[in-house]
């Protein structure tokens, strides 16, 4: 890091803030002894970019004359190098983009002795490590510089989907699964649920079936309620089936409906705003009640 090369990044007027943020961190990385050599992975990860962006931001910085990227190939491998990034504030910055040489990167060395031009290489074309093109251009299907390989966003994992009538069966169970009031043993339920709808009881009539048993029991102690296995083993919807359904948008108003209604029957004190608008048609479309009963209560409809 080096604080000179921090304080002329932020000393840079008339940049976009996706320049800027490039620039700032080719200045972090910049190293006053060896140079600035972070790759594009790196950049892309630190200016939360993908590539493309990235290297649209490094072009623009060139052409404004801040950066100089200077391409180098190693001797021994013929492979092309990291970038190095020249700022416009060292003091061997000539302002040419894009030059190509080869300097002696820190993360390895080479003996002098070692060195060639890359001219005087004719046996070998070098080739970026990459395998893609030496030049980078974002039109070319094979460039690194178009493969937006920095996922910034992270995606949940969903599940595989499942088409059919599977997943009609398993929409239907989890609805019962939600619905009953005493659920155990899901396993096993879930089996007992499966082969009641192969035998040709509609879902519909089970779920329908469910929510009378739930709305029936509204109050009661789960102890004296059957369970979800249980129920649907011993066919407990075949019960249900001749009861009137409670209309409600939700199982809560289902509930206080069935709920009130024993408290109107029995004569049992009802507070004045404890039955609502909507509680009191449930109670009335589903039969729980009838509408003079509740008037005679004191609750207005």
């Amino acid at each position: 890091m080096s604080h000179a090369a921090t304080n002329w990044a932020f000393s840079q007027r008339g940049l976009k803030p996706s320049a800027k943020i490039v620039l700032l961190i080719l200045a972090d990385c910049h190293n006053p002894a060896h140079g600035c050599f972070p790759t594009q992975a790196f950049l892309a990860d630190a200016c939360e970019m993908n590539r493309d962006t990235v290297n649209v931001q490094l072009a623009h910085l060139e052409e404004r004359g801040l950066i100089r990227r200077v391409r180098s190939i190693d001797p021994a491998t013929k492979r092309q190098r990291p970038t190095r990034y020249k700022l416009s504030f060292e003091a061997d910055f000539d302002g040419q983009g894009c030059s190509e040489e080869t300097p002696q990167s820190p993360a390895a060395p080479v003996a002098k002795s070692a060195q060639k031009p890359v001219s005087e290489i004719p046996t070998q074309t070098p080739k970026a490590v990459s395998e893609f093109p030496a030049e980078p251009c974002r039109k070319n299907g094979q460039s690194r510089v178009g493969n937006p390989d920095t996922n910034l966003v992270k995606e949940p994992v969903m599940e595989p989907c499942v088409g059919g009538a599977a997943a009609h069966t398993s929409k239907a169970f989890e609805e019962f699964w939600k619905v009953y009031p005493r659920p155990r043993d899901r396993q096993r339920a879930e089996r007992l649920f499966v082969e009641a709808l192969e035998a040709g009881v509609g879902a519909e009539v089970i779920l329908g079936a469910a929510r009378h048993y739930r709305a029936e029991n509204a109050g009661n102690k789960p102890q004296y309620l059957a369970y979800a296995d249980n129920w649907l083993d011993q066919r407990r919807w075949e019960d249900c089936q001749a009861a009137a359904p409670v209309v409600a948008r939700t199982d809560a108003v289902r509930d206080l409906a069935t709920f009130w209604a024993k408290k109107v029957k029995c004569g049992a004190y009802i507070p004045p705003s404890g039955i609502s608008a909507e509680v009191a048609h449930c109670m009335i479309q589903g039969g729980l009640v009838r509408e003079q009963d509740l008037l005679r209560v004191g609750v207005r409809l």
